[in-house]
């Protein structure tokens, strides 16, 4: 007997298939997937969001003593 969630039975790795198969909440691996791909979509805004903060920055400089 299996992990039950909400009277739900987990399916088995065979009835997995595509990107389930990785990305799933009933198995660790599919659940730790989940959690690296949220914390490196989080990491590249971030990175993205503070680049272009300090592209606005340098700019504003720029244009101000010019």
């Amino acid at each position: 007997m299996g992990l039950q969630l909400f009277g739900i039975e987990a399916p088995s790795s065979v009835e997995l298939t595509g990107w389930r198969k990785y990305f799933n909440s009933y198995t660790l691996q599919g659940r730790r997937n989940c959690v690296l791909a949220t914390y490196g979509i989080l990491a590249v805004t971030a990175a993205a969001y503070l680049m272009l903060r300090q592209k606005k920055k340098e700019n504003q400089t720029s244009t101000s003593t010019a």
